[in-house]
């Protein structure tokens, strides 16, 4: 359910900073759904975990420490910046947005492997965060807003947390789909 939730927080709140939403939540707004996404984030991950239940290597608990520590940044960041206007907010938030852009990247490519998440769950998050990290970055980059391309990427990113969630609510995994064998 916390992915679910997670999913649709991050496209919302990423539709408030480019301003989609206006008036009903700006930039400021959009920093602190953000954050909350990135707070309800954790247990999603909690949630991955559990289903993991030891199957994934070395790297996959590499991937689960990188994803909850950069979602923990992320998520100070964006509060911080949406709720107490701090400047150290945005340099956190590329930090934060990095190490959790890799985590959930090797995350998704280990749970895949290790069959935990089915592939329809799988890779719109890897590719949803893959897309997301530059256009979030795009105006410091580029000068502009590809406006498009952010909501492609945050759409993404958010269809990929709702796939996770639907996917671990429902008890679709991958490995449940394969056949016992029966001797």
């Amino acid at each position: 359910m916390a992915a679910t939730v997670a999913g649709v927080l991050y496209f919302v709140g990423y539709a408030g900073m480019a301003e989609l939403l206006r008036p009903t939540i700006g930039n400021l707004g959009g920093h602190v759904v953000l954050g909350v996404a990135g707070v309800v984030t954790l247990p999603a991950l909690v949630g991955v975990l559990a289903g993991d239940a030891g199957r994934s290597s070395l790297l996959g608990a590499a991937g689960y420490v990188l994803a909850f520590v950069g979602a923990a940044v992320f998520s100070v960041a964006n509060l911080a910046e949406g709720v107490w206007f701090a400047e150290f907010g945005e340099g956190l938030f590329g930090v934060g947005l990095i190490v959790l852009t890799v985590g959930v990247v090797v995350l998704g490519f280990v749970v895949r492997r290790a069959k935990v998440l089915p592939a329809w769950a799988v890779w719109p998050l890897a590719v949803g965060w893959v897309a997301f990290l530059p256009v979030a970055n795009s105006p410091a980059v580029l000068g502009f807003d590809p406006f498009v391309a952010s909501v492609l990427g945050a759409g993404m990113l958010g269809i990929g947390w709702v796939a996770v969630g639907y996917a671990l609510w429902s008890g679709k995994t991958a490995s449940a789909r394969q056949r016992a064998r029966v001797r």
